[in-house]
């Protein structure tokens, strides 16, 4: 099995769950990290320079054997099948791990700025909105706390999403708490996060794994 995953070249949690699940499962894939000129390619032709289909023209993407696929949970279930971290034998832990993905890909979308917000104060101010008591972010980042929170997974030394063991779940919040702690999301305080404790708890836990060590230690 050919396996080319094609993202841009910075490790956002959308590329970023499938990239590692892969490097954890050892399973050989090409890790394709596009250029701004390639992106400009993809959107005039739907294609790589080299031909490969990008369905949506968007990213990431996905190619098996030639044959291309887009969405970030479509992805990350495919790689989570070969490495293991999607239990495909318990269809309520996948459901689970697919309510979490959706909802990191939820408050990811309620991140992005409307169309025509121009202007650093009125960016300022959407972005603001979003995290006050009732905002999206806040709602969303609460629920997904609550929800770890009742799944009360919890060993001597770590945390984890499902039955005490890594799954698509864990690096999926590990990403999006990286990624808001990380200080690149503009007029979104680091200091966010700190108010969800059992998010931080798996982002601990998956932060000491020796894989995802030598993940970031390799590429980043």
């Amino acid at each position: 099995m050919k396996i080319k995953l094609i993202y841009f070249n910075f490790p956002f949690w959308r590329a970023e769950i499938s990239r590692i699940s892969l490097f954890y499962g050892n399973i050989p894939f090409e890790d394709v990290r596009i250029s701004s000129d390639d992106f400009a390619h993809i959107k005039a032709t739907g294609t790589l320079p080299d031909g490969t289909v990008i369905p949506t023209k968007a990213l990431p993407c996905l190619s098996v054997d030639g044959v291309s696929f887009c969405q970030t949970g479509a992805i990350a279930r495919f790689c989570g099948k070969l490495s293991g971290l999607y239990p495909n034998e318990n269809n309520v832990n996948c459901a689970l791990i697919d309510q979490v993905i959706d909802i990191c890909t939820d408050m990811t979308n309620c991140i992005s700025y409307p169309i025509n917000t121009e202007g650093e104060a009125n960016r300022k101010s959407f972005r603001e909105s979003l995290f006050e008591k009732d905002g999206k972010l806040s709602k969303n980042l609460e629920s997904l706390d609550s929800i770890v929170e009742r799944q009360n997974c919890t060993t001597k030394d770590a945390l984890f999403f499902i039955d005490d063991n890594l799954s698509l779940g864990d690096l999926a919040i590990w990403g999006i708490v990286k990624w808001l702690k990380s200080g690149v999301v503009d007029f979104i305080p680091t200091s966010l996060i700190d108010n969800y404790s059992h998010l931080n708890g798996i982002f601990n836990s998956v932060s000491k794994i020796s894989r995802i060590k030598e993940w970031q230690d390799k590429k980043h």
